[in-house]
């Protein structure tokens, strides 16, 4: 009998220690997130010295990154920030997957975001579903980002699209050889032209999860960790650039 008051008393001990330490984190992060916020209006001038300093030191840098956007949780500051610090940091292509299906019908709200932080920084902001968005240069010698933002509607409906057309026109021609890799691949690539496979997906929380992003395209990239509470900063930024830069991609060797 003692030893199971003994029990559930050190039970709930236990369950009042970790409630209390879960109720310390959650207060520690809405401290710094709600610090954070309040200077994360504009890209500040020693954002961009940080990353002028440590972009020379990857000796690997993607060149197409995606970023799953979540707008529940991150603000178009929040995306429009990683575009001008992809473009600082010399990241030819950025892609935002529209996990809530909000960013796409917004672009144009982002597209002024972007603009608002890009003042004075050096760089070609190029939008590749909406050239009557791109935007201007700042400088001769800079470089350049070109955006793209998917959602759900362009991974398996679209590699759906993609088989279902390719199997009317064996139809058509009374071909009845198997769709090879290299035809699906040549067919998706058609749609999305001069845009490499994504080598990193960037994402928050504690979830890794793809939320169906271009399955097809991103057989190989690697998924790097931003937060755990979903916040954006420079620093967690720069720190993925490392995690990613320190991946050995073996290709299945």
């Amino acid at each position: 009998m003692l030893s199971r008051l003994l029990r559930e008393f050190l039970f709930l001990l236990v369950h009042l220690v970790v409630n209390v330490l879960v109720a310390v984190q959650n207060v520690y992060h809405g401290f710094w997130a709600k610090r954070y916020s309040l200077r994360r209006c504009e890209v500040t001038r020693s954002e961009i010295c940080l990353l002028m300093k440590h972009a020379p030191s990857l000796s690997k840098r993607p060149q197409h990154m995606v970023v799953l956007a979540d707008t529940e949780h991150h603000c178009m500051s929040d995306l429009a920030r990683v575009v001008i610090w992809s473009l600082v940091a010399g990241v030819p292509y950025i892609s935002f997957h529209d996990v809530t299906g909000q960013l796409k019908q917004n672009e144009e709200k982002l597209f002024l975001e972007v603009e608002r932080h890009k003042k004075g920084v050096p760089g070609y902001i190029k939008w590749a579903n909406k050239p009557d968005l791109n935007g201007y240069t700042n400088g001769i010698q800079a470089h350049t980002v070109i955006i793209n933002i998917f959602n759900s509607k362009d991974g398996r409906p679209k590699i759906a699209e993609c088989i279902s057309q390719i199997a009317e026109e064996r139809s058509k021609s009374m071909r009845n050889t198997e769709i090879t890799v290299k035809e699906l691949n040549t067919r998706l690539s058609s749609l999305y032209p001069s845009i490499p496979d994504p080598d990193v997906i960037f994402y928050t929380g504690a979830s890794c999860c793809s939320h169906g992003v271009l399955p097809w395209q991103i057989r190989l990239a690697e998924f790097v960790q931003l937060s755990l509470d979903h916040s954006i900063n420079v620093n967690t930024y720069v720190g993925a650039l490392y995690k990613y830069n320190k991946c050995d991609q073996r290709f299945g060797k």
